[in-house]
């Protein structure tokens, strides 16, 4: 009997795969019929009629070029929307790009998904990232990618593995943030916000020429305050946020063809946010820690990018260098939570983390206008992590809680790689790149009280190809369709927190491996007022490393397993009017965990954290204000986003809710348009959305959750 059941199985995702795949290749089916519909006379009324939708410049394949040419599912973020949650700037990505989440467990444990390519479950350590994240070329970690971003020109959200152009760990995509340049434009303006719970908010921003034709500067100051808006038992409202950060840089231009920037970045960020909270407790969302938690993080970085133009291609180099600490001491008693070892009083985990990361990337770019598009290159990467662990779960009986555990995690990984567009005849273009790269990880486990069980050393190295290639074809100017294929692949994994068993530190775990086929199709309409942007996608991934908390051992278990995720994305964006606009993107995502692996115990399962649905929409309308009797004009914005209900864990234990949020600003601009005073809403009707989710005991859930609504008034002015 149990054998049929174990055939019906079989078949039955058989069935599922081979209906997924259907309804996939039916969607890109009506994309295409669509795409090719597209009366000739529209283009002929948009070259004679100048575009009204702005042109979107991206950075996506390391050159300049419109986004509507770029075979890939890609959204572009303005720095509208990350100003628009200056206390959340990933989840203002997440927020405004389908099929992206920002899961964040606490400070520290915050990560990207993008298409159900996730860290399943909790990460094992700051490198175990599926997704890219770079600012301004330098590779990010986990530990800095959670950072206050500010003084953002634009983030690009790109979808699909990104190895080839984007380095190790960008198994299902990266995110590249763009920083506004000291590119010589003036600028002197000084912004201040104010609103509920203690928020506050202070910029300034200066930039401009220093010496004509040889030095440009800009730098940018930004304070940010929040009380808190969790009520604890016992200590201050739980959440607040003390933030002090500064960017600055110079460019050198007074040499024939080269450009030379230098810049600088430094951050501070002090929370108190609870580790977990009871789920569904009276008062919810509350907070019974004995301890208030208190978290530092510290980021620091300096860069150094040099352009030079030569006469048939140019040459980029950038280096950087970063600084990363964060000290964590967190409350493990809290009274709210069922636990079966009672404990009185305060029970606190310290914690500290520092991270140097080196990072160099030299690359040949073709020129901008030619034919032929072409980059060739090198990249490194250094990390060198010190992890320091003082709590009852660093080690085991009868060290626990006597002795402190120190890590130290160093990986270097070599890469090399090439990417091209080539294009055939006038309609046809075809587009292929490759990485080879080149890991070495070495970790060492040591104790300050010496124990020999407790010391330990192990090392893991590889060297593996990763690639891509598109086939895209322009049925004219406003329309392409385009089908690629890509390779990812990760990095080895240790977890950081844990520790050796008799002096033997255990292997690294497999690399995670991806194969992603995807089909889009982009097109303008209306003489250039809609833009519409639709890709179905498929991911076979192997090896994932699987992370749980396990109520039985107290603790966290570790195995790694393969998934399958598939879908679509749809993105619009349009000018209805010279006053309205309007954009919004919808996503589904479809999760499956697989059996291959060290375990099969999850088959069948989705992935945690991934809602199957995922939608954004927003309208912006600006308008004379001589309607009033006014000068100037008035401004209002909203803008809505949905996430459908997702597993908290790998055991899809229960689900975390859906929600919905909805932000608001409207605002009046003087007539020279040096100033502005508007009104802001953001989580405008309060949702306390959890972040994250996990099985506690006897039955009992924890979860972390989102801020709640702030209401408030800025005032900008600019000289």
């Amino acid at each position: 009997m149990s054998g049929n059941l174990g055939g019906q199985k079989i078949k039955q995702n058989k069935f599922k795969k081979q209906y997924d795949f259907r309804c996939l290749a039916r969607v890109s089916l009506l994309a295409i019929v669509a795409t090719a519909a597209v009366p000739a006379n529209a283009q002929e009324a948009s070259e004679q009629e100048s575009t009204v939708l702005e042109p979107i410049i991206i950075t996506a394949r390391k050159t300049e070029e419109q986004i509507k040419d770029v075979p890939q599912s890609i959204t572009v973020v303005r720095f509208q929307d990350i100003d628009s949650n200056a206390l959340d700037p990933s989840g203002a990505i997440a927020a405004k790009s389908p099929n992206v989440v920002w899961q964040s467990a606490s400070v520290g444990r915050q990560f990207f998904s993008i298409r159900g390519i996730s860290s399943l479950g909790v990460p094992n350590n700051f490198s175990d990232g599926t997704i890219g994240f770079t600012v301004d070329g330098m590779p990010q970690s986990m530990l800095s990618s959670q950072n206050m971003l500010f003084d953002i020109d634009h983030v690009e959200v790109l979808r699909g593995p990104q190895g080839t152009l984007w380095g190790t760990n960008a198994l299902g995509g990266a995110i590249n943030v763009t920083t506004k340049q000291p590119d010589g434009e003036h600028e002197a303006k000084i912004t201040t916000e104010y609103g509920e719970h203690g928020y506050a908010m202070g910029e300034a921003t200066l930039g401009g020429v220093l010496i004509p034709d040889a030095l440009n500067g800009r730098m940018a100051i930004r304070f940010n305050r929040f009380d808190g808006d969790i009520d604890s038992l016992s200590t201050d409202d739980l959440g607040a946020r003390k933030i002090g950060a500064f960017r600055g840089g110079l460019q050198f231009n007074g040499f024939d063809d080269t450009t030379v920037t230098l810049t600088g970045n430094y951050l501070r960020d002090n929370s108190n946010a609870p580790f977990s909270l009871l789920r569904g407790a009276p008062g919810f969302p509350i907070s019974g820690v004995v301890t208030e938690p208190d978290y530092v993080t510290t980021h620091a970085d300096v860069g150094l990018t040099v352009k030079h133009e030569f006469e048939d291609f140019s040459l980029t180099s950038i280096t950087g260098f970063q600084n990363n600490k964060m000290t964590a001491r967190t409350e493990a008693n809290d009274v709210l939570i069922p636990s079966p070892f009672p404990l009185v009083g305060s029970n606190v985990w310290q914690g500290v983390d520092k991270e140097k990361i080196f990072s160099q990337e030299i690359r040949l770019n073709s020129l901008e206008g030619d034919d032929i598009r072409w980059v060739v290159g090198g990249s490194l990467n250094y990390s060198d992590l010190d992890h320091s662990c003082e709590a009852p779960q660093c080690a085991p009986f009868p060290y626990s809680g006597l002795v402190t555990m120190d890590t130290n995690l160093r990986a270097l990984n070599l890469g090399l790689f090439g990417d091209a567009s080539i294009p055939l005849g006038e309609k046809w273009e075809v587009s292929f790149g490759g990485r080879l790269s080149h890991d070495d990880i070495k970790l060492k486990q040591t104790n300050d009280l010496g124990v020999p069980g407790l010391t330990g050393d192990s090392d893991a190295d590889g060297t593996y190809l990763t690639g891509r290639a598109a086939l895209a074809y322009k049925w004219n100017d406003t329309a392409q369709s385009y089908v690629s294929i890509a390779r990812g692949h990760g990095t080895r994994i240790y977890p950081l927190f844990s520790y050796p068993n008799n002096g033997i530190v255990a292997d690294a775990y497999p690399a995670a491996e991806n194969w992603t086929y995807e089909i889009g199709t982009k097109v303008a309409l209306f003489d250039d007022r809609l833009e519409l942007d639709g890709s179905v996608f498929y991911n076979d991934v192997k090896n994932g490393v699987l992370s749980y908390y396990d109520p039985g051992l107290g603790g966290f278990a570790t195995t790694f397993q393969s998934y399958e995720t598939s879908g679509f994305e749809l993105q619009a964006r349009a000018a209805i009017t010279d006053e309205l606009s309007f954009n919004a993107g919808v996503g589904y995502t479809h999760t499956r965990l697989g059996s291959d692996g060290a375990s099969s115990i999850f088959e069948g399962n989705r992935v945690p954290n991934i809602p199957e649905w995922s939608v954004s929409a927003g309208l912006a309308y600006e308008t004379d204000a001589e309607v009033v009797g006014l000068p100037g004009s008035f401004s209002a914005a909203i803008d809505y986003q949905y996430r459908s209900s997702r597993p908290a864990d790998v055991q899809s234990t229960f689900n975390l809710d859906a929600y919905s949020i909805v932000n608001a600003r409207v605002g009046w601009k003087s007539a020279s348009g040096d100033f502005e005073i508007y009104g802001f809403g953001r989580n405008l009707f309060d949702e306390r959305f959890e972040t994250f989710g996990a099985a506690g005991y006897f039955g009992s859930q924890v979860v972390s959750v989102s801020q709640g609504r702030v209401l408030g008034v800025g005032i900008s002015k600019s000289f």
